[in-house]
């Protein structure tokens, strides 16, 4: 392969990750589309010393391995 195709490739990847890394989305509005105030949940991990998934799932009622699961599986579904 020569530097000038390599190059080409590189850039394209470069590109590719660029514009996937703009469309993360945003936690707040992530936990707020499940229903629940994000500062709550924030402050609630914060004070039990537990993640912010924990206490979304303790909420929410679901096991976080199986909230793991649709996660992967629906950004799976956005690509």
């Amino acid at each position: 392969m020569s530097l000038e195709n390599r190059l080409k490739q590189l850039e394209s990847k470069i590109r590719l990750a660029n514009s996937m890394a703009e469309k993360l989305p945003d936690t707040d509005q992530c936990i707020r589309h499940l229903g629940l105030d994000p500062v709550a949940v924030r402050a609630s991990a914060r004070t039990t010393g537990r993640s912010i998934v924990e206490i979304i799932c303790e909420k929410i009622g679901i096991e976080p391995r199986e909230f793991q699961r649709l996660l992967k599986e629906k950004t799976n579904l956005a690509r």
